[in-house]
């Protein structure tokens, strides 16, 4: 995989995930111990019963966490984990985000580790399946602020005149007679999303846009790719245009009218 789909080392997220999972593993077995001695001063049997549950949510808890963090440092995916892995991802992101301030790690660091595990299970996951239809969102902020053609959804009618990076992604639309589209808000995604029922998602996007949309849109499979901003959020934002080329060939996804082999 082209490691430009890996800004970030994806071992700062797998470490802080093992950190607040043992964690949470720990505070169940406080929880018990602490609300056990209670029960059973009232009951044996209620006591008993207790244990039994508290132990298998703790089982359950530590084997989720393990298959998660085993599935990460591999980057390879089984059924199981590709099940646990949307809801786990929900429920830890935000005690990572928590755990990570302790340390005084940047939030975007972590988003961008996140983003370079998902990206490698799901290259891996497409590793042997035909995409047939592949949209590509991308965000407005690309489009050069003052420009007077205002880009609200299909880049191709973009005059490619070069002084942003909308005209080169459209070119490539027509190269690969690819769908994408500018989405100007989540709730915009999310529709072109259910318009177009597409196979795989090329995103770009900032951090927190391109989290939520990985975390939302699971279990289809989301690649991310980050916008640079060298003059600020949300103004005049560049991306890599031959790593989304790139990626679209690694997808297997050939220029129109060439046939695939």
């Amino acid at each position: 995989m082209d490691n430009r789909l890996k800004p970030e080392k994806k071992r700062l997220f797998i470490i802080l995930l093992s950190i607040v999972g043992s964690t949470l593993v720990m505070l169940t077995g406080l929880f018990w111990y602490i609300s056990y001695k209670g029960l059973d001063s009232i009951s044996k049997f209620a006591g008993n019963i207790f244990t039994f549950l508290i132990l298998a949510f703790g089982v359950f808890l530590l084997f989720s966490v393990l298959v998660l963090v085993f599935t990460m440092i591999s980057g390879k995916q089984s059924k199981i984990a590709s099940k646990l892995r949307g809801p786990l991802n929900k429920l830890l992101f935000p005690l990572v985000i928590k755990v990570s301030k302790l340390f005084h790690l940047d939030k975007d660091r972590i988003t961008r580790s996140f983003i370079a595990i998902n990206n490698e299970l799901v290259m891996e996951y497409l590793n042997k399946k035909t995409v047939r239809n592949l949209l590509v969102l991308l965000p407005h902020c690309i489009q050069l602020e003052d420009c007077e053609l205002k880009i609200t959804k299909d880049i191709l009618i973009c005059k490619k005149c070069g002084k942003c990076d909308i005209g080169g992604l459209a070119k490539i639309a027509e190269k690969y007679n690819l769908t994408m589209n500018v989405a100007t808000s989540g709730t915009i995604a999310r529709r072109l999303i259910k318009e177009k029922r597409p196979d795989v998602i090329l995103a770009v996007a900032c951090e927190r846009d391109l989290l939520s949309g990985v975390l939302d849109t699971y279990p289809l499979p989301v690649l991310g790719v980050f916008n640079s901003r060298p003059n600020g959020p949300c103004i005049n934002t560049v991306v890599d245009v031959d790593l989304i080329e790139e990626i679209i060939k690694l997808l297997n996804i050939s220029p129109a009218g060439v046939r695939e082999t």
